[in-house]
């Protein structure tokens, strides 16, 4: 019985349909343990070389040497007849804005001038101290060029104060104690004029102000009352107090600033402005400018390629 029974069951497992003694995969390769096939499925050839590898993400490497842009080509040289032509260009282009400067000059108005100088003397306890003296010379060229002085001189020759003050500049002469005034004007009899008596009301303005301007009044009342007709009395009193008041002035003459026209107002020949000269080299150098930036766009143009 067992030995039949065995071998029924040997003679039904080794019956198989489709004569696969191996248990029957169908699709190939042996499963041993029943795992996954270890050859390729069956009717796919393995790619020849080695497997891929995977690159990462990112622009791709540069291979070889580094890659530069193309060298510009050469600009081409400049001929004689071209570098000659440039040259020619400059010294035209020069030679017509001197002399449109100088045409210039000629259609302005021509200014002419007066001057006169003041010196403005320091008195001998102060020509020590020279932050001081250069302070009161500042302080007299201001006052010179001020309402003060101007006002009554435009009055009296029927200008506007800010037209004349336009016209009057005041300069210290070489670090000195003298004061060049300057006056402009087109006719020059009449900037002589005006300059004459901008210095006298200066004057005026500098000497009779302060004590030194106290006194003098009083001293010219008391010369005024002594010519009249007094007694002996009233006359000798009078004399010593002429005497008194001069003697006084004197005193603070010596010790106090004072100004005097130094050389009095005369003519400046020559036209001081348009300044023909200046002109002419004005439009000289701007006829330069030109021509160099002109040269500089016809080089780039004819040595282009």
């Amino acid at each position: 019985m067992t030995r039949a029974g065995d071998a029924g069951r040997g003679g039904s497992s080794s019956g198989n349909p489709g004569g696969n003694p191996g248990g029957g995969n169908p699709g190939g390769g042996s499963r041993p343990g029943g795992g996954l096939p270890t050859g390729p499925p069956r009717g796919r050839q393995p790619l020849p070389g080695p497997p891929p590898v995977m690159r990462p993400p990112g622009p791709p490497p540069m291979s070889g040497a580094p890659r530069f842009a193309p060298a510009l080509p050469a600009r081409r040289k400049l001929s004689g007849g071209q570098r000659s032509k440039l040259v020619l260009l400059t010294l035209v282009l020069m030679a017509v804005g001197a002399v449109l400067g100088y045409g210039a000059s000629l259609v302005l108005p021509a200014q002419y001038a007066a001057r006169t100088t003041i010196q403005y003397n320091i008195a001998g306890e102060n020509t020590g101290d020279f932050l001081k003296t250069d302070r009161n010379l500042t302080t007299q060229v201001v006052l010179l060029t001020s309402r003060n002085v101007l006002q009554p001189v435009a009055d009296a020759n029927g200008l506007q104060v800010d037209d004349l003050t336009k016209k009057v500049s005041a300069t210290i002469l070489n670090s000195s104690d003298i004061i060049q005034l300057q006056v402009k004007d087109s006719e020059p009899n009449t900037a002589m004029t005006l300059a004459d008596a901008i210095a006298k009301q200066y004057l005026t303005v500098a000497n009779s102000s302060g004590p030194r301007g106290y006194l003098q009044s009083q001293l010219d009342s008391v010369k005024k009352q002594a010519t009249a007709g007094n007694s002996a009395a009233d006359a000798a009193a009078l004399a010593t107090r002429a005497a008194t008041l001069q003697s006084q002035l004197d005193q603070m003459n010596l010790t106090q600033n004072l100004s005097s026209v130094l050389v009095p107002a005369y003519p400046v020949m020559e036209p001081v402005s348009p300044n023909r000269t200046l002109a002419g080299l004005t439009g000289g150098v701007c006829g330069l400018i030109i021509a160099v930036m002109t040269a500089v766009t016809l080089t780039r143009r004819w040595t282009r390629n």
